[in-house]
Parts: C-alpha cells; structure tokens; sequence
C-alpha cells in the first residue's frame, strides 16, 4: 500500500518531522534537493546548461540547493529568482547564501538564452489561489522552452488536493515528490502535467506518516497478489461462494455473459445466471459453466400475480446464492424495479449494483437522504457495493457532473456523508473506491479501457471475490487494481489501445492472478 495526501496532510508530515520529531528543516532540504539532482543526471546530457526558476518558499529553496548540487556535478547552471527575496523563507535565504557565496549565476526574473533542463520550483504543495502576474509568465516561460522539465515535489500551478489547474500550471517532463505521492498529480487534470512521477524518500520518520494516517492510498501490482483470497488444499467448488448474476433483458444478452464469466474467473465456486429467456441459449453455450435460471420477459408485470411469482422464484435463488450481482443489461422497465426491489431487502449477503440496476436505484427515494439544496446522501445497507461510472452518479446523488469531474473524492465521500458503510466504486480514469472512511485512489489501468462491457467485467469480478469471503471495501478495491492490471498487461503484450474489447480482460485475467 502507498500512501497519497493532501496538502494539508503532507504539510502536516513535515511540520511533525520538524517540530516534534526534530529532525532539521535544512536537511530534509538537503535531501530533496538530492532527489531532484539525482532524477535530472538520470535523464539530461552531462554538462546540461540548467536554469532553476525558483520562488521564495521552500519549495524555491529545493530548486536552489538542487542547483547547486548540478553545478558542482559540472552543470552549467543559472538561478531564476521569481518574487520578492525579502519576503523568502529563512530556509531559501540560507540557500541563497550558500550559493552566493559559491558564486552560482543567479538573476532576478526570466533569464535569456536556451536551456537544456528547466527546474520548477515556484510554488510546492501549498498553493491555493490562482497563479498571476510574473509568476503566471514564469510558468508559461517554463511552458515554452524546448527543454526537459524537472517539477520540485509538484508542477506549479497544480492543486496538491484535487489535482485542479489554477489558472496555468507547469507542464513536467518529471515531478519528483517528496515522502509521499500527493492527489494532485495522481487525479486528473494534475496528473497530466507531471510526466513521470518519482516518489523520494527524503527522511520523513515513519511515526510522523502513522500518526497523520493519510486517508487515500493505492495498491501496487504486488500488494494486489498478496490480497488474493487463499486457495485450500483440500475444498471443492462449495468452498468458494456462489455468485447469483441478475442481469440481461430479452435485448441484451453480452452483460450477463461478461459478468457471469468474470465471476468464475476471479475463483467464486459456482455461478448462476438469473436472467430473460431469450437469454438462456446464449449462457449455456457460450458460458457452460454456469447454472442458468431464466424469467419470462414477455409477461405483464403491472399485474400482481407475476409480480409475486417474479419475488417468489427470486427469493429461492438469493436463499441459494453467496453473494449478489444486480443491474448489467437489465433495463430500467419493469421487470427491473421487481427484481431490485427484492435484492434490497437482503441485508446479511453482499450485493452489486451496476449499470441499469444503478439508473433504477436513482428513482427509489427512499434509499437516499435528500439535503436542502437537492442534493441527495445514498443511504443503503453496509452489504451492497455500488459501481456507478460519473453520468451514473449524478442521476444517483444530484451532484454536477463538473463538479464531480474535478472534486472526485470530496463527491464520493459526501455521497456517503451519513452512510451506514455501504462502498462506492465511482469509476473515472482514477476510480475511487470508498465507505465513507479510507480512500483508495487507482492508479492502474489505462484508456484502452474505454469500450463496453468493461464494467461488466468489473462487476462480476468484485462478486467473484466477494463470494470467496472478502469484505465489501477489499474486493472492489482489489478487482479494481486487479481489472486496470489486466489492461495495462493486454496494451503491453497482447495489443494496442484501440483493438481491445470486454472479452479480452476475461482472457488476461489467468495470466495476471497468482499461480
């Protein structure tokens, strides 16, 4: 697990290291700027001709000190101080001496002439107002020149918290971060502007990163293969759940094949698929595997003698089933509201709601808490995951798409603000996965992703964990890492970004989980 914080958590870390723990301002400088230096030697020609645009906070003293490390490796290098130095830092004016001393080409404002390698070091993780003035043409000077850039712990220009651009930001080559990754340049638009990221130890103690806690983390590769439910030596098929599959219409048969064969996959014992009728050749043959029950899609269900024969039949299968997938394909018209209905009064067995399942949800009332300004809380039970995609969720909560958009996590978690523990998958190009406690931020997968069925698919492998006993939070956030995984893997070795579909993830899905 890796650790992401916010501005204020990780100006938190700092003031602990300093403050309480004692550990000298000066040589978490010193170390950053090491970090810095290292990264630009690793990936610039020996000799570069350097220029280090740095402001008067401490982020301007890291740029300054990484100067001086560069032109004592041979470097040619020239400090850019922006802003007023009365108002710098004691730790920039300490650094500013140190160089002056040493005799560093240092001048005030933009310099002329070409630059091999800029350094960015304006603003760090504290900014909140928009950038203007000479520090806005620095960023866009920055911005101009055909160099390789270097951000100093984050671009300026970037909000450390949501990852939102403020008025202009400096566009990386490489951002080296310190102590921790940060959620603006792992959220969206931040990230766009930090090119390859690299996280730097620079001495924060672990104890000051334990007490702050920071609340958003992601999983690597081999974090998710050490969540991986156990296999046992001597079990059967029961031995693993049963995952009941509620989904397809008379229409649309492809969503319960995906998430059936993504349950299976994933390891659950058995499956079984509750759907149309006109569905059932279709799962038999292509998914022989699963258990088929079927529904008569062509009868009336405003009539209360199908209705009741629907929720009876469906009361036996969720008697039968470990856990419960409700929503791919079914559609928005009856019979869909019966059969959520009646999933919804199961408390004990985790539940899935997706797609359809989700639009359906949004016209229930009574599982929301409205707030006075229209916007609405979700208020389910502690077994059910929902997985809405950004649309999805503005039907659910009222929230603004735009707003969503650029605050993803503060959305999520007021979605859940009185919630009674249920999980939200709200999935983005970041997917955020929470209960309205800690949030798991994913950093795996890519746009290759952008296709149908892939949800479904995600879906059926949330349940195929679920059903093997794992926790609500856990599953989803392991099936999500597990499903951007298997993306990242298909463009790497299989193909390209525009050829994959639904069904090839169903195919990764061996090669990537544990032997």
């Amino acid at each position: 697990m890796q650790y992401i914080t916010d501005a204020r958590e990780a100006k938190e870390i700092d003031r602990m290291s300093i403050e309480e723990i004692g550990i000298p301002s000066m040589v978490l400088m010193e170390k950053a700027a090491l970090a810095v230096a290292a990264c630009v030697k690793a990936n610039a020609e020996p000799g570069s001709h350097v220029a280090a645009v740095c402001g008067m906070g401490n982020n301007g003293g890291d740029g300054v000190a990484a100067a001086r490390l560069l032109w004592e490796d041979g470097f040619s290098v020239t400090i850019c101080l922006i802003g007023n130095e009365e108002h710098a830092s004691e730790e920039m004016k300490k650094q500013l001496a140190i160089v002056r001393k040493l005799g560093l080409h240092i001048c005030t404002g933009l310099p002329s002439g070409e630059y091999d390698v800029i350094l960015d070091a304006i603003f760090g993780i504290g900014l909140s107002r928009e950038i203007a003035g000479e520090f806005a043409d620095a960023v866009n000077w920055i911005n101009e020149q055909d160099a390789l850039r270097f951000a100093v712990d984050i671009p300026s220009g970037v909000n450390a918290t949501t990852g939102e651009i403020l008025a202009v930001a400096a566009a990386a080559d490489f951002t080296i971060t310190f102590g921790t990754n940060k959620r603006g340049i792992v959220l969206f638009p931040g990230c766009n502007y930090a090119g390859t990221v690299i996280v730097s130890d620079i001495g924060f103690p672990k104890k000051a990163v334990e007490e702050i806690r920071p609340r958003a983390y992601t999983l690597t590769r081999q974090d998710a293969m050490e969540l991986m439910p156990p296999r046992i030596l001597r079990s059967n098929k029961g031995s693993y759940g049963k995952v009941l599959v509620i989904a397809g219409s008379a229409e649309i048969s492809g969503a319960c094949y995906l998430c059936a064969a993504a349950a299976g996959r994933m390891g659950s014992g058995l499956v079984k698929v509750f759907t149309a009728a006109e569905n059932s050749t279709v799962i038999r043959t292509r998914l022989p595997e699963a258990l088929v029950a079927t529904y008569d899609s062509t009868l009336d269900y405003s009539q209360p003698e199908n209705r009741l024969e629907l929720s009876g039949r469906l009361q036996e299968e969720i008697k039968w089933a470990s856990c419960i997938v409700i929503g791919p394909g079914i559609g928005t018209k009856e019979p869909a509201g019966i059969l959520l209905t009646e999933v919804l009064k199961e408390k004990n067995k985790a539940i899935v709601i997706d797609a359809d399942g989700l639009n359906v949800l949004s016209g229930k009332d009574e599982y929301f808490v409205e707030r006075e300004d229209g916007t609405r809380k979700l208020a389910l039970s502690a077994n059910v995951v929902l997985t809405p995609h950004l649309q999805e969720m503005t039907r659910l909560t009222r929230f603004e798409l735009p707003l969503i958009r650029t605050r993803i996590v503060d959305q999520a978690l007021l979605a859940l603000e009185c919630a009674n523990g249920q999980t939200l998958v709200l999935k983005d190009a970041r997917t955020v996965v929470t209960d309205g406690g800690e949030v798991y931020i994913n950093t795996t997968g890519n746009n290759a992703l952008s296709t149908g069925g892939t949800g479904d698919v995600l879906t059926g492998m949330i349940a195929g964990l679920l059903a093997q006993g794992m926790r609500p939070k856990r599953a989803a956030v392991l099936a999500v890492c597990l499903h951007g995984i298997a993306a990242d893997e298909y463009v790497r070795d299989r193909g390209g970004r525009y050829s994959m579909i639904a069904s090839d993830l169903l195919d990764m899905l061996p090669q990537i989980l544990p032997k």
